[in-house]
């Protein structure tokens, strides 16, 4: 211990008297002039240090807040005051575990404290959640590891490491224009690290602007040719866009089975890269439509469209094979949904949502194809054999011995399905059905138009086996033998 006059006492009290009054005030720089006086007069005492600690937290310089706190209990190892402000300063510097024994430290002393309690517990709390964070990263699940580091950053502003692993689970979910900002101030802070340089290119990469991205994860292997970081982001960039050119290639040689293992190969390199993986989902959606594989095309589309809302061409292809299978409705949403993205299609995309519109009318009337029960690229000779098979197993003479309800019912569909055969059956009134118009209101339908018996002679030409005998107002039908 330094040997210090009565005098030197006094003049020390008094500025710490004066720098006391500058904190009030909130002249926080005035203030630690006036302790660092009082530190030079007498560099035994402990609470001058923890005053100017003060300050120093005020004006969030954790970092020299935490040397005078250190000076401060090394004179005085019980004083909670500073050790409290010792706790706060480590916190913001994201040493959790430290700030969490400095609190422990304080409550020893202080166990009635209810306040300190609390600190004690919040801090515990934040350091469990920055380990829970980086549990979750080495599973890679950034969306659990990015809700647990939200909270640890409020804390922990002065923490570079905690900061890029904050901005690099943000740009991993998606939240590049977060990260963006983030990073800006990692910079201003830090400086262009070598981290910044992977959280830069990634943030660039996931924006899908590929070549920059990797220009700068290639500057910064030059910087530090030990980056790991930007080696492997780089890597898993370039095998990427190879296999999903590889893909491309192998759809134009309609070699379709191919290109759909080198899309999916393309998807699992990295999960993160939104704007290149809706885009692999799409390609492959296209492969799948390509094969009349429209169900499993739409899931490809839908997954392009989650990661990329803005991308229209996933919207116009999941439109297409929503009406390969009669799905109007989401066809014509699709189609408005490409023109409120993309105001350049407006006319070509207006003529589709029409005619999905028309469609959408039609089916809500009736669905010829579903009730013939073939799809909507039959071939003629499909929809004969269907009918053929529909009107005898729904004919009225085999529920003759049925119920009265369930004879109405086979009428029904007995009905249905001659009217059917009499739209599918014709070229014109097919075409006229399969663009959107009701045939049916063109020609009268079978209000005024050909009986369903009419239609069951005319397919059976009217023998063979057959007793014709009165159905309903008039016409003719047949009886089983």
């Amino acid at each position: 211990m330094i040997q210090v006059s009565e005098v030197t006492l006094q003049e020390a009290q008094a500025k710490k008297e004066e720098g006391n009054k500058f904190f009030a005030e909130k002249k926080y720089d005035e203030a630690i002039k006036c302790y660092s006086e009082a530190v030079d007069h007498n560099p035994n005492e402990p609470i001058f240090y923890s005053n100017r600690a003060a300050c120093y937290l005020a004006l969030k310089k954790y970092k020299q807040a935490l040397d005078d706190t250190e000076q401060a209990l090394k004179r005085d190892s019980n004083n909670v005051k500073t050790l409290r402000r010792k706790a706060i300063a480590l916190q913001n510097l994201g040493r959790l575990e430290e700030s969490v024994n400095s609190l422990n430290a304080a409550l020893q002393i202080t166990p009635s404290d209810q306040s300190l309690k609390q600190e004690y517990l919040t801090a515990q709390q934040t350091c469990q959640s920055y380990l829970e964070g980086l549990k979750q990263i080495q599973n890679e699940d950034y969306q659990k590891a990015l809700y647990q580091f939200q909270q640890v950053i409020q804390v922990c502003q002065q923490s570079l490491e905690i900061q890029i692993l904050f901005v690099e689970c943000l740009a991993k979910c998606g939240e590049n224009d977060r990260a963006s900002k983030w990073l800006m101030q990692i910079q201003s802070e830090h400086g262009t690290t070598p981290d910044v340089y992977y959280l830069k290119g990634i943030i660039d990469l996931y924006n899908g602007n590929s070549e920059r991205a990797k220009k700068i994860l290639i500057d910064g292997m030059k910087v530090d040719p030990d980056n790991k970081k930007c080696r492997e982001a780089l890597k898993k960039a370039r095998k990427c866009e190879e296999l999903k050119e590889k893909g491309n290639q192998l759809l134009q040689e309609v070699k379709l089975n191919d290109a759909i293992e080198c899309y999916t190969e393309a998807l699992s390199v990295d999960p993160y890269n939104r704007k290149i993986n809706s885009i692999i989902y799409a390609n492959r959606g296209l492969v799948k439509q390509k094969m009349n594989q429209h169900k499993e095309a739409i899931e490809d589309f839908t997954k392009s469209i989650e990661l990329n809302p803005q991308y229209y061409k996933a919207l116009m292809r999941r439109a297409e094979s929503y009406d390969k299978l009669g799905q109007f409705g989401e066809s014509a949403h699709d189609y408005q949904q490409v023109i409120q993205i993309e105001p350049s299609l407006e006319q070509e995309m207006a003529q589709k949502l029409r005619e999905a519109q028309k469609k959408e009318k039609l089916a809500k009337k009736k669905d010829y194809y579903k009730i013939l029960e073939v799809g909507r690229d039959a071939t003629e000779n499909e929809i004969k054999k269907s009918y053929r098979r529909l009107a005898l197993l729904w004919h009225p003479d085999k529920l003759k011995d049925k119920d009265e309800e369930t004879k109405q019912i086979g009428q029904q569909k007995f009905r249905d399905i001659a009217e059917a055969y009499a739209v599918l059956s014709d070229k014109k009134k097919k075409d006229l059905y399969d663009s959107g118009v009701d045939p049916n209101d063109q020609n009268g339908g079978f209000d005024g138009g050909v009986d369903p018996s009419q239609v069951f002679q005319m397919f059976f030409g009217g023998g063979g086996g057959f007793q014709q005998f009165p159905f309903g107002g008039g016409g003719v039908r047949f009886e089983f033998r």
